[in-house]
């Protein structure tokens, strides 16, 4: 694609103008759309409403499985953790959030968890501890209502991050697709 860099404009095209007020008269109508719209729903009685806005305690937003939330440790169907201490995700953690104890059992797992503990006030949501992980241990939910008043309750220990591994299968059938492929 090749870009004309000798293009002369009027006068009239260098004031902007024009530009500048069909910019206001479509930020205008978004406003108006978004300040009444509850009106046409009612008058119209339509069931989807025209403007965007998600009145948020009582809606909630339709996430897609992309959407990084709350990293939570998978917990298998047979109510065993997928996570074998392996301290990866601990390594790769740029803002150092992650925890691990690890401990020895005498089952087929050798390693496991005695400890994993998140701190939620430090962590940025990169992904990159889900991307590393081998076993799919660790998977970022799609839980966003993280707030709290004292920094001791954003300290997640591994009773709070074990998630049932049904709840969270949208999200590892994306992790399975988008880092099966080779990107890099």
């Amino acid at each position: 694609m090749l870009v004309n860099r000798n293009v002369t404009m009027t006068w009239w095209e260098r004031m902007y103008l024009p530009e500048i007020i069909r910019g206001m008269l479509i930020t205008s109508r978004h406003f108006y759309s978004n300040l009444f719209g509850f009106l046409i729903k009612i008058v119209l009685r339509k069931k989807k409403r025209p403007i965007f806005t998600l009145y948020y305690p009582e809606e909630k937003p339709n996430l897609p499985p992309a959407y990084r939330g709350r990293p939570v440790l998978v917990l298998d169907v047979n109510k065993t953790e997928r996570c074998v201490a392996c301290g990866l995700c601990e390594i790769i953690c740029p803002a150092f959030c992650i925890m691990i104890q690890p401990g020895e059992t005498s089952a087929d797992k050798e390693r496991y968890p005695e400890s994993f503990t998140l701190d939620m006030a430090r962590c940025v949501f990169c992904g990159f501890c889900e991307e590393v992980c081998p076993k799919e241990a660790i998977v970022m939910s799609s839980e966003f209502e993280l707030a709290g008043y004292d920094r001791q309750r954003m300290l997640f220990d591994k009773q709070k991050l074990l998630t049932p591994v049904h709840q969270l299968q949208d999200r590892i059938n994306y992790i399975r697709e988008i880092y099966g492929r080779k990107n890099y």
